[in-house]
């Protein structure tokens, strides 16, 4: 089927139409650009006092226990403080190392965001989970992958005696 060229005139005509009008806003409209934003220092109209901790105000907002566990599933030094654990110092000999753990004992929750890979199921949510077992804390894992089923399944079920959803 040839092209009609009668009907070229109205597409380019509407077409045409459509750039003038988006020109015209965008030459003519004063909201659109971000001249009005100015750039600002701390203290100028800003209100707050966030910053991060220092050294003795973790010390004296968390809680600082041995975390131990290996020693938790054989029944041994398990903690009766339950908490989150929000972050670990590791220190001692290059040979003999210790890991303390950071608890935050307050009545909290924690939400867990982040990009795959980052780390939330290792570093957070596993040494969350041992704590929180040899704590004798109730919890609730989501796992759609099936992972920590997998991988602290057993543990809770055998050296903790928590009841395991999923067999």
């Amino acid at each position: 089927m040839p092209f009609d060229f009668s009907q070229l005139a109205p597409l380019l005509c509407t077409v045409g139409g459509m750039v003038a009008v988006f020109a015209f806003i965008a030459v003519f409209s004063d909201s659109a650009n971000l001249n009005g934003i100015k750039s600002r220092q701390v203290g100028d109209v800003q209100h707050g006092t966030a910053r991060w901790a220092t050294k003795k105000e973790m010390e004296n907002a968390y809680l600082h226990l041995p975390f131990l566990p290996e020693q938790w599933r054989k029944g041994e030094k398990r903690p009766k403080e339950q908490g989150l654990v929000v972050g670990s110092v590791v220190g001692g000999l290059p040979w003999k190392q210790k890991t303390t753990a950071l608890i935050d004992t307050g009545d909290v929750h924690c939400l867990m965001i982040g990009a795959s890979g980052v780390g939330k199921t290792a570093h957070y949510l596993y040494p969350n989970m041992e704590y929180a077992c040899a704590s004798g804390v109730s919890f609730l894992v989501t796992d759609t992958k099936g992972d920590v089923y997998r991988n602290y399944g057993a543990i809770a079920k055998e050296c903790y005696s928590y009841r395991v959803i999923g067999d």
